[in-house]
């Protein structure tokens, strides 16, 4: 071989190890990147039945890509709402939508000299953004948004690699979602949309303690509710029910549960509330508020009343069930002594 053949044959084969060194690198870097998103789509995994998975999302998102914020944006009827990201200003996730719109719901990379969302916001200036959309089978879910301080942070490589995320994330969401419905409807009543009566058992005698909590116990009765469905029907009959648990779900507090106990029977759990005047007055407004409600039947409109048995607690230390027991009892003296009136223990024997 003489030195011009061997010069050549060494070019070649350097060449060649280079071109499989480079080749190994890129499978070696696809291989993590493979391993990373296993890893990535096992913890997401393990929250999926969190309620806080999207903030448990965004936390990680900052973590994998070392990003200043981390946004995600749920698509709701035709607009875009933040999830999992409270800490932020509303400013800065208007901002965020707007960037959005602007590339068209596509997957964007902006890396700019001067702060992107300008000088005003809340958070410190952003230089570099990246923007992925989420879709689940060819249905657009939300849109990722991570950025960061410095300028030329992110690159296409990020851009592919939040891409694949986004699409264990996507599942994610609908699987959430999924178990959430099914979680809500084993604790709703199907007709009203309240607790039923398992959830409101299950709450309060594993989360509340009776004896420490102040608490008052209310028992509802539709007054002549058999009489409705015969005149109007079962359908205006189920109207009624609708409308007296919008009307108790709207004037009641978000700690307080009102569920409903059976057919035309309601019962609410006042949290922290026992001042009788108090309790009364709230009871009273609720009361007047369904007798004052128009239903519309096929024909003529029609109202109903509801008639109350109420227990606050006193010094005495009962059972979840002897409380409700004497919180009948008190609705039973409303019903006996002509209905849609609210009746209330005065002593420890009422």
């Amino acid at each position: 071989m003489n030195p011009e053949q061997f010069e050549k044959y060494q070019y070649f084969t350097e060449k060649t190890i280079n071109d499989l060194s480079h080749k190994i690198t890129l499978l070696e870097n696809k291989l993590n990147m493979f391993t990373n998103l296993l890893e990535i789509s096992k913890y997401i995994n393990q929250y999926i039945k969190d309620p806080n998975l999207l903030t448990i999302i965004n936390d990680m998102l900052i973590g994998v890509f070392g990003a200043k914020y981390s946004t995600i944006y749920i698509k709701l009827n035709d607009e875009y709402e933040e999830a999992g990201a409270s800490k932020l200003s509303y400013t800065f996730i208007e901002a965020g939508k707007k960037l959005i719109y602007e590339h068209k719901e596509e997957k964007f990379i902006i890396n700019s000299d001067t702060p992107i969302y300008g000088e005003d916001m809340e958070e410190e200036s952003i230089h570099s953004s990246l923007g992925i959309p989420i879709y689940v089978e060819n249905r657009l879910l939300g849109f990722i948004l991570i950025q960061h301080i410095n300028i030329n942070y992110f690159v296409e490589d990020h851009a592919i690699f939040l891409s694949s995320i986004g699409n264990h994330i996507g599942v994610a969401l609908e699987n959430n979602l999924l178990y959430r419905q099914i979680k809500d409807s084993a604790n709703l009543d199907g007709l009203t949309e309240l607790y039923n009566k398992r959830y409101f058992f299950k709450t309060l005698n594993s989360m509340v303690d009776l004896k420490e909590e102040d608490y008052s116990i209310v028992m509802i009765d539709l007054d002549n509710f058999k009489t409705i469905n015969d005149n109007y029907g079962h359908p205006c009959g189920d109207m009624a029910l609708i409308n007296v648990a919008n009307i108790m779900k709207e004037m009641t507090r978000s700690n307080d549960i009102v569920a409903r106990y059976g057919g035309d029977e309601f019962i609410i759990y006042f949290n922290n509330f026992t001042d009788r005047e108090k309790v009364m007055h709230r009871l009273e407004m609720i009361r007047r508020e369904i007798e004052s409600y128009q239903i519309q039947g096929e024909e003529e409109s029609f109202t109903v009343t509801a008639s109350f048995g109420v227990y606050c607690k006193q010094n005495e230390i009962l059972s979840l069930e002897e409380v409700i027991k004497k919180a009948d009892k008190n609705l039973y003296l409303s019903k006996a002594t002509g209905k849609n009136i609210v009746s209330m223990n005065q002593n420890k024997n009422d």
